[in-house]
């Protein structure tokens, strides 16, 4: 059985969705589902929700 980890992220400069995404081992969109935002939404200091499974 897999965990969950809830994490929070603060965005910095030039930070990308996919690249996010990548560092969490998760998808750009499940980073915008979990958060209820669109992508236009991500800049500098926003505040993210990130689930992930560990193993």
């Amino acid at each position: 059985m897999k965990k969950v980890l809830n994490e929070l992220y603060i965005v910095e400069e030039n930070d990308t969705l996919d690249g996010i995404a990548a560092k969490y081992n998760t998808s750009f969109l499940s980073i915008l589902l979990q958060n209820n935002i669109l992508p236009k939404m991500i800049k500098k200091g926003k505040v993210l929700f990130i689930k992930r499974k560990i193993n």
